[in-house]
């Protein structure tokens, strides 16, 4: 196959996948059993009904895509899986790290039980491809993408999350966080069962000038490559929840969702009127797929296509 017939499949992978879903994967993928997952489909009653969980906390396997990120065995924060060997996350997370230390774990929901019925599966990262342009200081550009050792087998309680298709519009929404991280900033421990939080999208212009009021200060200006959820007392991401994503049921299937942000920085957690950042997913499309494109190489097509506290502090 020529780059250039790899190349144009990838650009035309968003079209494809908001039309039917997972095509590429249907003409493409070999395991029977993944072709029966389109990726955005979630577990809306749990995989476990004698699972008794409050309404502020993901039942098991709802959101089969999130996964925790490791170091050395350490939980450090979150991702999402977009494609079986690909994990999306943030590059404050794994910036510098030594990718011998780094691994993903999907399937899991409680972190304190070895004997849940869907058990977790970990994988070792092969490569990290952090933003060539990320920026600790405005926490711009704050994306990474994990390419795995070796691919999860997709099913119930690992499954993947649809991307957003290039200039989608996502106003007036309300969208959801899942993850491990803290409820309170002043919390010790980080959670055993994720939150599940719904928080509405603020526009860039509100978010600034609600920023503005904060220490950030007058003259702050918001990046290009952010955006906003959030400022509603007592609902937010926070540390833990870095790099875990912030995702929208779609408009042409409400059963299923798709990753417009990936969990960046705040000011504190859950205070009112002061929503958080995240990186804008689909700013980097465009980034995303050419990572994907290099990394086709040698490698079957449907497997590389994807089915986004304080500021000194980022959510980690």
């Amino acid at each position: 196959m020529s780059h250039y017939y790899t190349l144009k499949v990838i650009l035309l992978g968003c079209i494809l996948y908001s039309v039917s879903g997972q095509i590429l994967n249907k003409l493409f993928e070999s395991s029977e059993s993944e072709l029966n997952h389109l990726c955005g489909e979630s577990n809306p009653n749990g995989l476990e009904s004698n699972a008794k969980v409050t309404e502020d906390r993901s039942k098991v396997g709802q959101y089969p895509w999130t996964i925790a990120l490791l170091n050395k065995g350490i939980f450090i924060g979150g991702g999402s899986l977009i494609s079986p060997d690909v994990v999306l996350t943030a590059a404050h997370l794994v910036v510098n790290k030594n990718v011998a230390d780094i691994s993903v774990r999907a399937g899991e929901w409680n972190m304190a039980s070895v004997t849940e019925e869907f058990g977790h599966e970990d994988r070792q990262v092969d490569n990290i491809t952090v933003h060539e342009e990320f920026s600790f200081q405005s926490g711009s550009n704050n994306i990474a993408l994990l390419f795995l050792k070796t691919p999860f087998k997709l099913k119930s309680n690992i499954r993947t999350i649809c991307l957003p298709c290039r200039e989608t519009s996502f106003d007036q929404k309300r969208c959801f966080v899942t993850g491990w991280g803290k409820l309170a900033f002043e919390d010790k421990n980080f959670l055993n069962i994720p939150k599940k939080i719904d928080l509405p999208l603020v526009s860039k212009e509100a978010c600034q000038d609600m920023l503005r009021k904060t220490t950030l200060g007058a003259q702050y200006e918001l990046h290009s490559s952010l955006m906003c959820a959030g400022g509603e007392k007592g609902k937010d991401a926070c540390l833990g929840d870095g790099g875990s994503a912030l995702f929208c049921p779609m408009e042409s299937d409400p059963q299923r969702y798709e990753q417009i942000g990936i969990v960046n920085w705040g000011i504190g957690c859950g205070e009112e009127n002061v929503p958080a950042t995240y990186t804008n997913v689909e700013m980097f499309r465009d980034w995303i797929d050419r990572q994907l494109a290099r990394d086709m190489i040698g490698v079957p097509l449907a497997a590389k296509i994807p089915l986004q506290f304080k500021r000194e502090n980022p959510i980690v």
